[in-house]
């Protein structure tokens, strides 16, 4: 096994012993579209759960991911120059990274390498809401999908039975980090028998949340395969880091061990309340992440793709209960005092104006209109009507401050958002290629196109753009990975910092706050290529349109690119 100055691997017994075949089998692959000389594909196995895991559908006993190749390139995985395998972010299911796996594709191709990019799908997507958008997507109206999930309404003789409560999701237990990392390993093995083609194929890469789980997948023991790392070619962080010990607790002796001990006995306490149902294991009710939020944002999505210029009356399909209101708000909102009264205060809250479909979209999702740093796009502009600039939770250009402003992003990132006024007009929306001469935005930092975002969001089988149900436990993983802990289910995780000893690229989106936070406290490998895509939301790292303002490929596919053709 390989190390590097400073990094380590603890002995195993076993490693002798020779590697297994993939326990994965029945290798499915459904063709999905081609697109500007990429071709689409969902590649699922059977790869079943242990036999005592709790009740759970069908398809939890399979894995899969999104697969993009150009369609003159080699049929077969094997065959490529260098396959980019990706773990998600938090909440994040694999068409996610539909755009940025068609750009590196198409980039890659341009510099006269066949590489595919596969976009790992976790195992928890097999429990997500998909039959109202498969519906809504052969009927043409969005409205389908919505009175489906929040009115009642019966699509082909089924009724919604409502989104699952913790008691419901027992299985998510069983979809922790050990979870995780096998099926991407398993994955790589059954395409790739051979740990030396493997060695030279793979390049292990993680956008947000999936960089952290890069980064446990590169430390953890295989038994006779090794560690992840030596699975893999090299390493790619999409603004996040890949490490499964960010403070180097594992370096010190004696700090590893009084770690290990305060840490795991509190982990198995948080286990052992997922078990009993007494945390919670999904984001669930909570506004702005949770099932319902997301939901939400995957009908505007849906709205946004069926019928984009129409009048949008999601708003006035949804309920008026405490979640939906709530995330509404928070997501929206242009002051404090609008915020604590709902847009009671003579501002409005956002069901009080009229939107396209689009527009609609834009407000949940734009860097300029949504309050969550995290969750906006660079997608446009808001247009049709008087805007007034938000304050809430802060101003935009308080990031400009020195010293902490940088650090400010990380509530409502840095650009200027607005808010309509006239509760008259019907605002439309500007796509990114259409901002010029905008107040409050500028070109360099549009570099989604909403269109995209609008076909992403509407996904329906296989698997949705946001997880219905993530599973906390995996979160939880990585806070006792973090903290120390190397016993129990920690225990595989025997590396030190192995993807350090391999090539190693970050590339931090320009207006995320990831850099600001994450680069400052944990800098990447003093050998590691560190690229920043200017004007980049967190999200817009995945889902940059094919082409940017300045014609240019976009950036994070091209950079992205670049560094794997560097590999030779």
């Amino acid at each position: 096994m390989a190390v590097g100055a400073g990094f380590a691997v603890d002995p195993v017994v076993g490693h002798a012993d020779p590697e297994q075949a993939s326990a994965a089998t029945d290798r499915q692959e459904q063709v999905l579209e081609t697109r500007d000389g990429v071709a689409v594909s969902y590649v699922s196995y059977l790869l079943p759960l242990p036999a005592n895991a709790p009740a759970h559908p069908a398809a939890c006993d399979r894995v899969g991911y999104l697969r993009y190749r150009a369609i003159d390139g080699p049929a077969d995985s094997a065959g490529a120059e260098h396959v980019v395998i990706q773990e998600q972010g938090l909440g994040g299911g694999a068409v996610n990274s539909d755009s940025v796996g068609a750009n590196t594709v198409r980039s890659a191709r341009n510099m006269g390498q066949h590489i595919e990019f596969w976009a790992l799908a976790r195992r928890s997507s097999c429990l997500d809401e998909t039959f109202g958008f498969d519906y809504a997507l052969r009927s043409g109206d969005y409205l389908d999908a919505v009175d489906y999930y929040f009115n009642g309404k019966v699509l082909d003789g089924q009724r919604f039975p409502g989104f699952r409560t913790n008691d419901q999701l027992a299985i998510l237990d069983w979809m922790g980090m050990e979870r995780v990392v096998w099926d991407q390993f398993e994955v790589m093995r059954h395409e790739v028998p051979e740990r030396a083609v493997r060695q030279q194929k793979y390049v292990c890469t993680g956008i947000s949340l999936g960089g952290l789980v890069t980064g446990f997948f590169a430390d953890w023991d295989f038994g006779a395969a090794g560690a992840g790392a030596d699975q893999c070619a090299a390493f790619a962080a999409q603004d996040s880091m890949i490490s499964s010990d960010p403070v180097m607790l594992q370096h010190i002796p004696v700090l590893r061990d009084i770690a290990n001990a305060l840490v795991t006995p509190t982990d198995a306490v948080l286990q052992a309340g997922l078990g009993a149902g007494v945390l919670p294991r999904t984001l669930g009710g909570i506004p702005a992440i949770g099932t319902e939020a997301f939901m939400i944002m995957r009908l505007a999505g849906l709205a946004a793709h069926l019928d984009p210029d129409a009048e949008s009356r999601l708003l006035a399909h949804l309920p008026r209960e405490f979640v939906i209101d709530a995330t509404l708000n928070y997501l929206t909102a242009p002051t404090w005092t609008s915020f604590a009264t709902n847009g009671a205060d003579g501002s409005g809250s956002i069901r009080d104006f009229r939107f396209t479909n689009t527009a609609m979209l834009g407000m949940l999702i734009d860097n300029n209109s949504n309050n969550f740093s995290i969750e906006q796009q660079g997608a446009g502009a808001l247009d049709g009507g008087p805007v007034m600039t938000k304050s809430f939770p802060n101003p935009g250009e308080v990031t400009e401050l020195p010293l902490f402003g940088s650090f400010l992003r990380i509530s409502a990132g840095n650009q200027q958002r607005v808010y309509p006024t006239d509760r008259t007009v019907l605002y439309t929306w500007r796509n990114y290629d259409e901002v010029r001469g905008v107040p409050f935005t500028t070109p360099n930092h549009e570099v989604a196109d909403i269109r995209d975002a609008a076909r992403q969001l509407a996904t329906g089988s296989p698997g949705a753009y946001w997880e219905t149900y993530f599973p906390n436990r995996l979160v939880i993983d990585i806070a006792a990975g973090y903290g120390g802990s190397r016993s129990g289910e920690m225990a595989p995780l025997r590396g030190r910092g192995l993807a350090r000893t391999k090539p190693y690229f970050v590339a931090f989106a320009g207006d995320s706050p990831v850099q600001a936070g994450m680069a400052t406290f944990f800098p990447a490998p003093s050998t590691a290529q560190v690229v920043s895509l200017p004007g980049y939301a967190h999200i817009d790292t995945i889902g940059a349109a094919a082409v940017q303002n300045d014609g240019q490929p976009d950036y994070s596919g091209q950079q992205l690119a670049l560094f794997v053709r560097s590999l030779g």
